[in-house]
Order: structure tokens, then sequence, then C-alpha cells
């Protein structure tokens, strides 16, 4: 058998039955949640709050925002912006940082030419011999670059529910 109400007496299962005070239990004014479109019998629909999302506190219980549920979680669009500008600083290197090289001279038909002042006639060229590191160099750079707009489709799920207050 199951659980029946008949004016202020609910008989359960097991046949035993008790006596409330009165049929409902909840006092006029009280609001609760329903899923479901329409409000019971003895409740009113309330449409105070419409297209907006739940959240759940631990203090005081209030309301707010300013953008309508579907409108926010639709599909938002995701931009900026930032300029880029910038130049790469002066390095001016040191004998270590510059790789390992050689510079050959050709002297012709003789004479002092560059590097090789004072050495007279070298018909056949001479090698400056070896000079550098072989070390590294960096240039530095400092700028800001630029954004493309783009949307972000959120779909979020959610059941809807209506607010009805007791009669």
């Amino acid at each position: 058998m199951p659980i029946t109400v008949s004016g202020t007496t609910i008989t359960f299962n097991d046949a035993t039955t008790q006596t409330t005070a009165a049929t409902n239990p909840f006092s006029a004014g009280t609001a609760m949640m329903f899923v479901q479109t329409s409000a019971p019998t003895g409740w009113t629909k309330s449409t105070t709050h419409d297209n907006k999302a739940l959240r759940v506190v631990s203090g005081t219980a209030s309301s707010g925002g300013s953008v309508a549920f579907t409108t926010a979680f639709g599909t938002p669009s995701v931009s900026g912006s930032v300029s880029l500008s910038g130049t790469v600083g002066s390095t001016t290197l040191s004998t270590a940082q510059i790789p390992s090289h050689t510079h050959t001279v050709n002297s012709g038909s003789g004479g002092n030419y560059g590097p090789v002042a004072g050495r007279g006639s070298n018909e056949g060229g001479f090698n400056s011999g070896a000079a550098g590191g072989g070390g590294s160099h960096n240039h530095s750079f400092s700028g800001s670059g630029s954004l493309s707009s783009a949307t972000a489709t959120i779909n979020v799920q959610y059941v809807d529910v209506i607010i009805a207050t007791k009669n």
C-alpha cells in the first residue's frame, strides 16, 4: 500500500498513520524551486528571476550580475590588441666573441700594403695569422605584440527550474 494523505492523516506503507497539523507543511510565502514549467496547485510561479544561473553561498542570499545566462555563456568574444615595435640593440664584438679566422693579403709586385707595412716586397702575399676566440654574442630586443580577435563557444549544460511561492 503506498503512502496516502487524506486531510490531516498520512498513512504509510506499513499501515501506520500519523496526524498532522495541516495538509501542507509550507507556510504562505515560502519559495521553492521546481523542475517543471508550471507551479503546482497552491503555488504561484515567480517571474522575478529569469535566464539566470544559480550560485550556492554560505552567507547572505542575494542576486546580482548584469548579463543574462544565455548571453554570457552563448558565444563570448575574446579579443585584445598589443602593438609591436622595437629595435635591436647595437653590439660591438670583442676579439673573444669573433670566430677564429685569418686574412690573406696579396702584395702583388712588391710594395707595402696595409698591415704588412715595413715588410718590403712580398710577392707571394702573407697570412695575418689567426685571431678571434670563437665566442658567442647576442642582441637584445624589446617590444610588444598584436592579438587577433576570436570567439569561444561555451555551451554549458543546464537544467531549467522555476521558482514558486506558496499561496
